[in-house]
């Protein structure tokens, strides 16, 4: 067992309900459990809208709402609580002395993790039609498609897709496997953890692709 202090972390994200589920980041005992029972439920994929086409990660077993996770914190004595850490991104976030270094720093760990993702060929309009969330840093992306620039952070069931447009004249497509109308893309793909989903989160301080999904 893990030595690391006991905290919640998001195990999934519900797109047709906008919200993310957590559980334990390790193992916990019998006895720890019984108390943060009575506000965790046993979830299976029947118990979200349209099934896991709009959930990202995995909809399976004991997981708590956003608005129970204080009750379960408080009931194990969590002192790393969910409140505390989204208090402080917010913090360095809101702080134009830190903000960027925040975000560059995030950014440079969320790209050295994309290394390890795989690159199967996709289709970008697949993709958003299977998404449960899509980020679009700074309008980078709806703003430069035509032009062949711009990132998307792409969340599918189970796993988390970085999108970088490489269609502008001179760009070597031979690196593209993802299929965009009239060019072409790098798509990464990793399966879902609640850190990634942080650092995302920071990068694109969860600006939404404003396109029309339907269009790509």
């Amino acid at each position: 067992m893990t030595t690391e202090p006991l905290r919640l972390i998001s195990k999934m994200y519900d797109g047709a309900g906008h919200r993310y589920m957590y559980g334990f980041n390790k193992e916990i005992s019998e006895e720890e459990f019984e108390k943060a029972k009575p506000y965790m439920k046993d979830y299976r994929r029947k118990d979200f809208e349209n099934g896991t086409v709009k959930v990202t990660g995995r909809p399976d077993g004991w997981m708590c709402t956003r608005e129970d996770a204080p009750k379960v914190e408080e009931a194990l004595a969590i002192t790393d609580t969910l409140e505390k850490r989204e208090k402080e991104i917010e913090k360095l976030l809101s702080n134009p002395e830190t903000k960027q270094k925040t975000k560059d720093k995030a950014m440079n760990e969320l790209e050295i993790a994309f290394t390890k993702g795989s690159r199967p060929e996709q289709n970008l309009s697949r993709l958003l039609l299977h998404s449960s969330r899509v980020f679009d840093p700074a309008d980078s992306f709806y703003e430069g498609k035509n032009e062949g620039t711009g990132t998307l952070f792409i969340y599918t069931p189970h796993a988390i897709w970085y999108i970088m447009n490489n269609g502008t004249d001179g760009s070597n497509s031979t690196l593209n496997n993802v299929k965009i109308p009239n060019g072409g893309a790098i798509g990464l793909r990793l399966i879902y953890d609640d850190g990634l989903d942080r650092l995302i989160r920071i990068v694109t301080e969860e600006n939404e692709y404003k396109g029309d999904v339907t269009d790509l």
